[in-house]
């Protein structure tokens, strides 16, 4: 291209450089033209103060390195000529560009006058699946040596080649993509549309044809596979495939018999060959995934019928795609058809994306999302969302353009080529359907089950099963959700959908006006008398559960009965209710005529806020029947229950009802209707029994076969079991004297093993205690304090940053009492506060409890303690990933050896050495070996 780009960076003193607070230390630039690099310049400069110890630490550059350097105000000239003419570049221009203007401000120079180019926000665009975007990972994606990170001249040419490679890509792009990237350009933070022009230009000089993407509709999409590979072969046996798959495996470097392994592929293969149900623990390192995907794949293969896999998560249905599915692909003889299938919500639809791409749009993670999709449809065979890494107002978009009930409507242009219509009949031929827990209970419910004529099924992680089964079969109302569906909805005084849609009823002569005038005063006393609702329901959480002198954002809860309840206020609550739902009953018919006349109507069919329209008074009408039941109806067989937080807004409330007993559902809808359901985890057991997951599964009556495989890590020799004895009880202290010892055994333990602890919190609000206690500890400026909830970011992020670090610690409840996968040096430590026994006045532990008191079983011994063992199996399973791995597990809980129970904690996981020592005795032994 012709554009002459002079790629900088700066390294300075710190980030303010608002009167000369921060100075330059070091300008590099590197100048392109005609893509080609011209020019490098590169030199130190004298601050003429301090350098913070840090930025020494980051950068290199010491007072030493720069006190016979030039002054800025030397070399400001020769900045100057050299950016003249040019378009400015910078990974994250921004900084780089107001730190110049203002160096040249004070060395009495004009500022500069050019546009600038961001390639932070080119990147994000160009590359909309990275999952970063700093430098020095990018610089990884396109394989570009970068030796000295945080030095300008590194920085600067590594910046430039990136550049580079962009560009190349831009030039590779179709002409529909280039001009859609050109329409949204308006809304970048940089001068990328000047960047896109030539590129544009080029493409309608040539006048070529796009024969290499599937151009539609001014949108360009990756050309569709219609790939379906048939076998020549016969099928082979089960024992000539397990053959194969041996002498294959036999040739490859680092090979390894597992006899666990083994034996879990011929269970699973005799369990789906003999139509028998089967429960499988494999422990850690027994290779799990592939020992029940092989047998799976082998019997698919042989009897011409489909196996569905479910997993937990949809990031494990990844995993298996991307990592257990390759290997199988190079170890079987034979193909086979793979389909993955997730939620509706999962997939874009394309109708709706081409509608957003039209409209005016002035927010910019909206305008950022939608240029990244341009780019990603000429990528993705999927149109999955997850393989994008969308901004944080990404999400928001996402919500309007993904698919649901209306993309399948007959007036979509964009049907045949419809990305979950795909992935569903991807299904209808696949071999091995991987899908997770919650779709495939949802679709149980469904009248067009995708999954009902498949009779094989193996969950992964089953223990997770009652849990989704409780919740796939219960109601919810959101008072946050209710009052966005309003929010979004809005009113004529608004800018928001309903405003929107008037103007359209008004340039159609669709509708009348005083129908929506009535609308919009409906809407408005919605708004009023739900708000009301929400005080009322706040106010009786805090009433009933003595919640005013709590400390801290933590949850309050309070089980109730809609039948049952008395009081005032009650009365209140649903004398509200019942207006609310009155309100809505005069508003339904409304907006269902409004949203019947704009679907008539030719014009309005396809746009997209027609559509979402559709969408938000459907989804407002079904949060309006969960709000109506939950507080107007008494539900039979469930359990109701509350929550808000303490310190949060009206709007934090939630309501809720679930099963308490989930046995007898899934027995009917699950496991009666297939031939045969292999459960596996690496949890199953409790004191090597599998009654308790029988009993709660449903599975009693199946008579299932059960296998317990053990793990083949020698944990004699690789774990430490460590429980230290003067910490004072839990119900002796205050909350804040017990956060206070536990941080202090943290920061000892910490000192002596360096770091690298996980340490699991079975609280959120004893997390957040300890972790600010810490943060004040001196002895621990060095170490990295991670915690889930205060660190911004998820689970994943966390634990990536957590790696990153020599000296971390990372603090977790919740989901990081298992699937973080943390091996090698990166986790030493793993330390449990609490022994991890649900909150007993937890609404749904409380009724499961009453449950198993009515049906004359011990509450504790026959529901608490196996879930919490369960549970503390997982939390141990944290430690040890490999063979190679080795660490100490310290319990800080006192239980796990002083009560009648806790034995049956340390016999649940194998067999380590225990030792109960004062915490200093433990350090000094732990010091020594």
């Amino acid at each position: 291209m012709s554009e002459r780009y002079v790629v900088v960076d700066i390294e300075t003193t710190g980030n303010s450089a608002k009167d000369g607070t921060d100075r330059i230390t070091q300008f590099a630039a590197v100048v392109i033209e005609h893509n080609e690099i011209t020019e490098i310049f590169s030199t130190f400069v004298n601050p003429d103060r301090d350098i913070p110890p840090f930025i020494v630490e980051l950068t290199g550059i010491s007072r030493e390195l720069v006190q016979h350097a030039p002054r800025f105000r030397d070399v400001a000239p020769m900045i100057v000529e050299l950016l003249q003419d040019s378009c400015f570049v910078a990974h994250n221009v921004h900084f780089d560009w107001n730190f110049l203007q203002e160096e040249l401000r004070q060395a009495g120079l004009p500022q500069l006058d050019c546009p600038n180019l961001d390639t932070v926000e080119l990147a994000r665009i160009l590359l909309p699946t990275a999952e970063s975007h700093k430098l020095g990972d990018l610089a990884k994606v396109f394989a570009l040596e970068h030796d000295q990170p945080h030095r300008a001249d590194s920085d600067a040419m590594v910046t430039a080649q990136l550049l580079m490679e962009l560009q190349e890509k831009l030039s590779r792009l179709p002409l529909q993509a280039l001009q859609a990237m050109y329409e949204l350009s308006h809304g970048f933070k940089s001068d990328i549309g000047r960047l896109l022009s030539p590129h544009i230009m080029k493409k309608l000089q040539s006048g070529k044809e796009e024969e290499d993407w599937d151009v539609f509709r001014s949108l360009a999409l990756r050309t569709r596979s219609y790939r379906v590979q048939m076998d020549q072969q016969e099928p082979l046996s089960f024992e000539e495939a397990i053959h194969h798959v041996e002498t294959v495996l036999r040739h490859r470097p680092g090979y390894e018999k597992r006899e666990g392994q083994e034996q879990m592929i011929q269970e699973v293969y005799h369990a789906l060959a003999e139509n028998r149900y089967s429960l499988i623990e494999a422990g850690t390192g027994v290779g799990k995934t592939l020992a029940y995907l092989l047998p799976a794949l082998v019997f698919s293969k042989e009897k011409s019928v489909p196996v569905v896999v479910s997993t937990h998560t949809v990031q494990l249905q990844q995993q298996v795609i991307d990592k257990e599915i390759p290997l199988l692909q190079r170890l079987l003889p034979f193909t086979f058809e793979v389909s993955l299938l997730k939620g509706r919500k999962h997939y874009i639809c394309l109708h709706k994306f081409e509608q957003a791409l039209r409209e005016e749009d002035h927010n910019y993670d909206s305008i950022l999302t939608k240029a990244k999709i341009v780019v990603w449809l000429l990528e993705t065979e999927t149109g999955d969302v997850d393989e994008l890494n969308l901004p944080s107002g990404g999400r928001l978009l996402w919500e309007r353009i993904c698919c649901d009930q209306s993309s399948r409507s007959k007036q979509n242009p964009w049907s045949s080529r419809c990305f979950y219509e795909r992935a569903k009949h991807r299904a209808l031929f696949a071999d091995l359907v991987i899908t997770n827990h919650t779709l495939l209970l949802q679709d149980l419910q469904q009248e067009e089950s995708l999954l009902a004529s498949c009779e094989h099924v193996i969950l992964d992680e089953a223990h997770h099963i009652e849990e989704t089964a409780s919740q796939s079969l219960g109601r919810q109302f959101s008072c946050m959700q209710f009052q966005l569906l309003l929010s979004r909805i809005g009113t004529l005084d608004t800018n928001e959908v309903l405003f929107h849609v008037y103007e359209l009823a008004k340039e159609y002569g669709i509708s009348e006006g005083r129908s929506f005038r009535l609308l919009h005063r409906l809407l408005k006393e919605l708004k009023l008398e739900s708000d009301e609702l929400f005080r009322m329901l706040r106010a009786y959480i805090f009433e009933r559960s003595r919640g005013g002198g709590v400390e801290g954002n933590v949850r309050l809860l309070y089980r109730y009965e809609a039948g049952r309840e008395r009081g005032r206020l009650w009365r209140a609550i649903q004398e509200s209710a019942s207006r609310v739902s009155a309100l809505y009953d005069r508003l339904l018919p409304l907006l269902n005529e409004a949203v019947q006349e704009l679907h008539r109507h030719p014009y309005c069919t396809g746009l997209l806020v027609a559509g979402e329209f559709r969408r938000l008074v459907g989804a407002l009408q079904q949060s309006q029947e969960n709000l109506t039941r939950l507080l107007l109806e008494q539900q039979e067989g469930s359990i109701t229950w509350m929550e808000t937080e303490a310190k949060g807004t009206i709007h934090t409330t939630v309501l809720y009802a679930q099963p308490a007993d989930v046995s007898e559902k899934l027995a009917d809808q699950l496991f009666a209707r297939k031939k045969s359901v292999i459960l596996t985890s690496a949890t199953l057991t409790v004191h090597d029994s599998f009654q308790y997951m029988i009993d709660s599964l449903g599975l009693t009556d199946f008579h299932p076969s059960t296998l317990s495989v053990a793990s083949p890590f020698a944990y004699e020799k690789q774990v430490k079991l460590m429980i230290p004895t003067d910490l004072p009880h839990v119900k002796r202290v205050s909350a804040e004297e017990y956060a206070a010892a536990v941080a202090e055994q943290l920061a000892r333990i910490a000192t002596v093993t360096g770091g690298r602890m996980l340490v699991l919190f079975t609280s959120y609000d004893m997390l957040r205690r300890t972790h600010a206690v810490m943060k004040e500890r001196e002895e621990l400026a060095e170490f990295a304090l991670l915690a889930q909830g205060v660190n911004s970011g998820s689970r994943t992020r966390i634990t990536k940053h957590f790696r990153q670090f020599d000296k971390a610690i990372l603090f977790g409840t919740n989901s990081f009492w298992e699937g973080v996968d943390i091996p090698g040096e990166d986790l030493s430590c793993l330390i449990m506060v609490r022994l991890p026994f649900a909150p007993p006045d937890h609404p749904l532990a409380a009724a499961k409890a009453a449950l198993a008191e009515r049906q004359g079983k011990n509450p504790f011994l026959e529901v608490s303690l196996p879930q919490a063992i369960i549970r503390f199996k997982q939390g141990f399973g944290r430690l040890i990933r490999t063979k190679q791995d080795s660490g100490t597990f310290f319990v800080l809980d006192r239980r796990i050896t002083n009560s009648f129970y806790g034995k049956r904690f340390v016999e649940s996981i194998p067999k380590v050495p225990l030792y109960e020592k004062p915490l200093e005795e433990l350090l000094k032994l732990l010091q020594e070996t």
